[in-house]
């Protein structure tokens, strides 16, 4: 299994009446997901992840779809890796 480390940039909503900037980059947002990589195309990345306490989101298990022209750095690795056992030192 594979762990993914994923720096992305997505759409923002905003109410017209909002005074503010109108440039296009300035309303973009850069999120960062961390996840098990499951699926990936020529279009897309998938990545599973649980939530358990969120007041925005239910809590269970959840496939986050983010597209391949989104992604600013994706970092894959394993996740024996990620999380390796360490080695008792002997003397």
């Amino acid at each position: 299994m594979k762990l993914a480390y994923i720096r992305w940039k997505d759409a923002v909503a905003e109410e017209a009446g909002d005074a503010g900037t109108k440039n296009p980059q300035a309303q973009l947002v850069e999120l960062q997901e961390i996840g098990f990589l499951l699926d990936e195309n020529e279009e897309a990345v998938v990545i599973g992840m649980e939530i358990h306490n969120d007041s925005e989101v239910r809590p269970g298990r959840w496939r986050l779809h983010i597209p391949k022209v989104s992604i600013q750095e994706m970092r894959v690795v394993d996740l024996d890796k990620a999380f390796a056992r360490k080695r008792k030192k002997t003397v």
